[in-house]
């Protein structure tokens, strides 16, 4: 799924859900992928799919 808007409703309720959220564009992943900007395996995989369907 690819969100085009989102509402902000809180912060994490659980220590594991984000280390950090923030909204950039997706033109910005490849650089975030390349210097370690993104850690978590599951995230970078959906992003740069999202890169390959856009």
């Amino acid at each position: 799924m690819i969100g085009w808007s989102a509402t902000y409703i809180g912060p994490p309720t659980e220590g594991w859900e984000a280390e950090r959220v923030e909204w950039v564009p997706l033109s910005d992943v490849p650089r975030l992928v390349g210097k370690c900007g993104i850690v978590s395996g599951t995230s970078m995989a959906a992003l740069l799919y999202a890169l390959t369907e856009i």
